[in-house]
């Protein structure tokens, strides 16, 4: 069997190894000069098992107007989320899909699921660890969810003790013993919820280590191969790349935002919107308070971890289109959350030495990722997964590989099924 993935990001790289690993012989076609060079390169490092939320959450109908008026008054440098005009209209499909899985059953339903997939995941990731000794700077640190106001806190108890998550509420005085390095803007704080089992890796290098160990498996990868046409049949597909066609068994679209545009031309629809994230990289040099946690601050909505001798921040999301430059005014935005949680730091750190990235995330209607069979024959995707993409990578990659080597997966694959939409 031969199979042609498109996308050498974290899902289709992830994808391409398991097959590979089963015998499968696997044609990876990617854009870029490289792997995860567009939305797996920058995210926040975030790995979060015991609560993925989505972007659906209940009451949400109230919410969507205040990103469009965001991108329209002068607040726009100091929100954390954008809709710009030009987007409505061609997210009019998508966005009654998204409100309609904002009530409250659908929204628990899906959370849950993420979950089930995240730990999943995680459990993947520890396999492949230990099974081929790869370094990706994982740190099995917890994660604090830090808040200034109470009833935000108390928001997500609820959701967390019907999900059985583990977790556990700090006051102030154990959250600035946890994690001193918040102790300058402990006044501002009023306590925090922690999950200890959460954990904090580069996607990048997990990437490019899980390229090398696919390509020692066999995969071949075809890189700077921008594809221009899709065609698929009873006995197979072909594909055409770069002026080349390629030709397969069958076919898997993980090619993240792009991935409803592609499978688009072989009559497939995909409810997916671009979201575009910001997020920065800013070396710690000699800084003595580094976080000792992954920090979620979920009064000014900001992301810091620490990944190798670096802090990546991440917290935007702009609804813009296929647009990828680099607002500087969001770059802006982005230190100014620095200011807001490290304030010592973010006087101390090099500006010029700051790294800006941004990249779309392939945000599903209802949050779920979308993973199996189209209706197509042969023609499979691994895409949706909003800013989840990370935390649900292996474990989407190893049920997709399994399910097309006619292996029953770990877990139900059907409500991640593309078909339900």
């Amino acid at each position: 069997m031969h199979v042609v993935v498109i996308g050498a990001g974290l899902q289709g790289i992830c994808t391409a190894y398991y097959l590979a690993e089963a015998g499968v012989e696997v044609t990876v076609l990617e854009r870029n000069d490289g792997p995860a060079l567009e939305a797996s390169f920058g995210n926040g490092g975030y790995i979060q098992g015991e609560c993925p939320e989505i972007w659906n959450q209940p009451g949400m109908l109230g919410v969507l107007p205040k990103w469009w008026w965001s991108s329209l008054s002068g607040n726009r440098r100091e929100a954390a989320k954008l809709l710009r005009t030009s987007e409505l209209l061609r997210l009019l499909p998508w966005g009654v899909r998204f409100l309609r899985a904002a009530k409250p059953d659908i929204y628990f339903r899906n959370v849950a699921l993420n979950r089930e997939l995240a730990l999943y995941t995680l459990d993947c990731m520890a396999d492949l660890r230990r099974d081929l000794g790869i370094e990706y700077a994982h740190r099995s640190c917890g994660c604090l969810f830090i808040y200034r106001d109470r009833h935000s806190m108390e928001r997500l108890r609820p959701l967390l003790d019907r999900l059985g998550a583990d977790w556990e509420e700090l006051d102030r005085d154990m959250l600035l013993q946890t994690e001193p390095c918040l102790r300058p803007i402990g006044d501002e704080l009023c306590g925090a919820i922690r999950f200890p089992r959460d954990v904090s890796a580069d996607s990048y290098l997990f990437s490019r280590a899980m390229s090398e160990m696919a390509a020692n498996n066999g995969v071949r990868f075809e890189y700077g191969s921008p594809v221009s046409r899709l065609a698929a049949h009873g006995s197979g597909v072909k594909v055409t790349a770069d002026g080349k066609e390629v030709r397969g068994d069958a076919l898997i679209i993980a090619a993240g935002a792009y991935s409803g545009r592609l499978a688009a031309t072989l009559g497939i629809r995909l409810p997916i919107a671009p979201a575009k994230g910001y997020s920065v990289t800013i070396p710690l040099g000699d800084w003595p308070e580094r976080p000792r946690h992954v920090i979620g601050d979920m009064g000014v909505h900001a992301g810091l971890n620490v990944l190798g001798d670096a802090l990546r921040v991440a917290g935007t999301a702009d609804f813009c289109g296929y647009d990828t430059s680099i607002d500087p005014e969001r770059i802006d935005y982005m230190v100014g959350l620095v200011e807001a949680v490290l304030p010592e730091f973010a006087r101390a750190m090099d500006r010029e030495a700051i790294r800006p990235f941004a990249g779309l995330r392939p945000l599903s209607a209802d949050g779920l990722p979308m993973i199996g069979a189209t209706g197509v024959p042969n023609v499979y995707v691994n895409t949706g997964h909003g800013g989840l993409g990370w935390t649900l990578s292996a474990g989407s990659a190893k049920v997709l590989a399994d399910r097309i080597r006619g292996k029953t997966p770990a877990l139900n694959p059907d409500p991640y099924s593309p078909l339900r939409f």
